[in-house]
């Protein structure tokens, strides 16, 4: 069996430390990030993918000290590669691993890249720190190869061994030794790129193409939003769906770490070599603006809820004291004037995860903080971590009680059984639900006494 280092405990990287383990391997699992570690050490699964039985169980050595991966057979890097404020590639922790790795290196030892990065990055960048850093030649002393990720957070039916592995090597022998080190992990079997260009390229496009569609359904959503007609951006998608050869993708918020990323690596290289990526660059664009079109949705419900308050008062004035149906003014809404107040259901970017990256719908909170009063709740985040990033109140447990609008950002299940008239009637009235997820219908809603809005 082999000794494998994994730099980079993150979700990536544990999952594939525990695999190799189960099969028998001896693993090191490397990051910086102290008490990160501690946690793994404790048992513990700070990236709530696999949960702490299967850490617990495992033989996994976790550590922060560089000097206890030395001698691996194998070490694979799964560091994160964001993008800087400009939209481009920040590949310093690529960097910051190639150095730890490097001075690790020992003759016939391999290493793979499996974190997202632009075409030809583990040649141009992470290659020559390796070098540098070893003293030793790709090639002639150690293998490199490029590996890309494809966990789908939150998709318990597509784990690592369900997913085609895509291989590729820095030449034919660093391919051979890649291709038996994952073929003990992956039983979809494994697809050998030609180049590591290539796999690179293929990680990129398989988000920028989900990117390109979502923006596509985005954009209708949007336009048919501007009709006078009666027509659901929806129930057409589910119309069109009907033919055997429409991919079926709906609008909404994109989040998390790969589809708002990715396609900026392509664009970035693009435009290095003179090309212009417009349909890419104009689905990011799209993309980015779902936030905008929530607070527009958003804002648009709770003004006409301040219209049907105003003609309310309009029939208190003149029916000495009761609005149409009877009640009294002082059941119907805090008094005009006050601050309106949101409740946001969701900030995990994906339904039943507790991946909180989600850039669209923090721009769309800061953009509402600044005319309505927000509070949020999400049962798979820790209240900690969504009022350090998105600076809002959280409840312990969902309670509508004096809110005047319902924003369901995020379709957790708990959210999407939710009894609507029990919902209805905790509220101020008449309570506004905005339904960017597509969960509820409108008819349903508007049923239950809801202002109802959806995208």
């Amino acid at each position: 069996m082999a000794h494998l280092s994994i730099v980079g405990m993150g979700y990536v990287g544990l999952p594939l430390a525990l695999a190799f383990d189960a099969e028998g391997h001896d693993v090191v699992g490397f990051d910086t990030d102290e008490e990160k570690t501690a946690r793994f050490r404790d048992g513990e699964d700070p990236t709530d993918e696999v949960g702490p039985a299967a850490v617990s169980r495992s033989e996994i050595r976790f550590t922060t000290e560089a000097s206890e991966i030395g001698g691996s057979d194998y070490y694979v890097i799964t560091v994160p590669t964001p993008i800087d404020e400009g939209g481009r590639p920040d590949l310093s922790y690529v960097e910051a691993a190639g150095e730890t790795v490097g001075e690790a290196l020992t003759d016939g030892s391999t290493v793979v890249l499996e974190s997202t990065v632009y075409p030809g990055a583990t040649r141009e960048v992470l290659l020559p720190v390796l070098e540098a850093a070893s003293g030793l030649a790709a090639g002639r002393d150690f293998f490199v190869g490029y590996s890309p990720e494809r966990i789908v957070p939150g998709n318990a039916e597509k784990g690592l061994a369900d997913i085609v592995k895509i291989v590729s090597g820095h030449d034919d022998a660093a391919l051979e030794r890649l291709c038996a080190l994952y073929g003990d992990i992956v039983d979809a079997g494994l697809h050998r790129a030609p180049t590591m260009e290539t796999a690179e390229a293929a990680k990129c496009l398989e988000n920028t193409q989900r990117d390109v569609n979502i923006a596509l359904m985005n954009e209708f959503a949007f336009g048919c939003q501007q009709l006078d007609l009666p027509i659901d951006a929806r129930e057409v998608i589910d119309a069109a769906a009907t033919k055997w050869n429409f991919h079926e993708y709906h609008p909404g918020s994109v989040g998390g770490h790969c589809i708002p990323v990715d396609p900026n690596y392509l664009i970035w290289q693009f435009e290095q070599h003179g090309f212009d990526s417009a349909l890419m660059r104009a689905a990011r664009t799209v993309n980015d603006g779902f936030a905008g079109q929530m607070v527009t949705t958003t804002i648009d419900a709770l003004t006409e809820r301040t219209r049907r308050l105003d003609r309310e008062r309009e029939v208190v004035n003149t029916d000495g004291g009761q609005v149409a149906d009877g009640r009294n003014v002082d059941t119907v809404a805090r008094p005009t004037g006050e601050t309106p107040r949101l409740l946001v259901l969701g900030f995990a970017y994906k339904a039943n995860t507790t991946d909180i990256r989600s850039p669209v719908l923090k721009d769309a909170i800061e953009q509402l903080q600044t005319v309505v009063d927000v509070v949020g709740v999400d049962p798979h985040v820790p209240n900690e971590r969504v009022r350090r990033d998105f600076d809002v109140p959280v409840q312990e447990e969902l309670s509508a009680s004096g809110f005047d609008g319902v924003l369901l950002a995020t379709p957790h299940d708990r959210f999407t059984s939710l009894d609507l008239d029990a919902l209805s009637s905790e509220m101020n009235d008449p309570p506004v639900l905005v339904d960017v997820t597509g969960t509820y219908e409108d008819e349903a809603a508007a049923e239950s006494g809801f202002i109802y809005r959806g995208l």
